[in-house]
């Protein structure tokens, strides 16, 4: 009884992560693991504008035409780039709000494309997005770097996770005079480092657990890939033992 107390008092001061309800114990777990991408996903787009619908989408098509053309020249597969997004639509002139919707002028047509490429050679990043704004694109909507192997990455930062909750409860329970048996629940979540692109989805970054290591390969200039992150959080209840 006297151990039970003490880890009542020892409870109060620690954060949520970890709760007692009656004879069980709550924690939970964290880790994160980090890799070098090996992948990028560019999102790219062109906007064109101008008073005829035809002309804006014919420049928009050529345009368009000349990046695919880049892709095939630098040799990323077919399956690796999908045209993501279309939005033809009519600009209006500023308007007196008091007149009727019938009698606004059109400005200008607005034609917008975008296309998402999968390179899964990062070193040849910084070219490929050079040769591709050269070609026409006047829209960079995202880039996206990635592991090839979020399943592994997952799979370790969710081992690590577990033994950081297993390490954690039966440090608190030990210092409370107790000791925790098997754990009798265990939940997981993952984040970080899973693809994500496209105009308009909430973009950016599904998450997924990854580790990181930044590239090591003399890129040059502008080009830093970094790091992506893949985290793991684990929630396991265990019951105490005197």
């Amino acid at each position: 009884m006297q151990g039970m107390r003490a880890l009542l008092a020892l409870l109060t001061i620690l954060p949520a992560s970890a709760q007692l309800g009656q004879d069980r114990l709550t924690v939970t777990g964290d880790a994160e693991v980090k890799v070098a991408p090996d992948r990028v996903v560019i999102s790219v787009g062109v906007e064109s504008r101008t008073p005829q619908l035809t002309t804006a989408k014919t420049r928009n098509d050529t345009a368009i035409a000349a990046i695919l053309a880049v892709t095939t020249a630098e040799q990323v597969p077919a399956a690796d780039v999908q045209t993501d997004f279309i939005e033809i639509s009519p600009v209006y002139q500023s308007r007196d709000t008091t007149e009727s919707r019938e009698n606004y002028l059109i400005d200008y047509f607005r034609v917008n494309k975008t296309v998402a490429i999968t390179l899964r050679d990062v070193t040849r990043f910084e070219r490929l997005l050079t040769a591709i704004i050269n070609a026409g694109a006047n829209r960079v909507y995202g880039v996206d770097f990635q592991t090839s192997e979020l399943r592994k990455y997952r799979d370790q930062a969710r081992d690590m996770a577990v033994k950081a909750a297993m390490e954690k409860a039966r440090a608190m329970a030990a210092a409370a005079g107790l000791r925790v048996d098997k754990p009798e629940s265990i939940s997981s979540y993952n984040q970080g480092g899973g693809p994500s692109y496209g105009r308009g989805r909430g973009n950016m970054n599904m998450v997924q657990n990854v580790s990181s290591s930044a590239g090591d390969s003399e890129l040059g200039s502008t080009f830093a890939p970094g790091r992506i992150s893949v985290n793991a959080s684990v929630t396991l209840t265990f019951r105490l033992l005197p």
